[in-house]
């Protein structure tokens, strides 16, 4: 991605898990946040979290603690940089909700610009007008 693409690249992220929102600290997303800038080098106020705690979610038939991550993203997603990511975002979910690692599951998606729409438009008109 060149420069400008990249500050229009936003990634998407949502935390699924059964732990209770009582329990999901206030500043959650604010921590979430600064661990994706810091992996994913997108500037902080493009990423985007949204938190769904207190679900159904049951991983390997077995109850406790569970997270279901989804990160979309236009670039900065690939084999070794999802290695990467996901090492870090495991690490943080596990601090702060207690979700042992093995009960996290990430699904990556690498968008198209034209996938993404802002501003009234998508991220690809928004690119072609610059």
């Amino acid at each position: 991605l060149s420069a400008t693409s990249s500050k229009l690249a936003m990634p998407m992220v949502r935390v699924a898990t059964n732990v209770e929102m009582a329990n999901i600290s206030d500043d959650f997303e604010v921590k979430l946040t600064e661990v994706l800038h810091e992996s994913m080098g997108k500037p902080r106020e493009r990423i985007m979290i949204e938190i769904d705690g207190g679900r159904r979610l049951m991983y390997g038939a077995k109850p406790g603690p569970g997270c279901q991550i989804s990160i979309k993203s236009i670039g900065c997603l690939g084999d070794q940089m999802n290695i990467r990511h996901s090492a870090k975002v495991c690490d943080f979910i596990q601090k702060e909700l207690g979700v042992p690692k093995d009960k996290i599951l990430i699904e990556f998606s690498d968008l198209s610009a034209h996938q993404v729409g802002f501003n009234g438009t998508t991220v690809a008109e928004e690119l072609a007008k610059r």
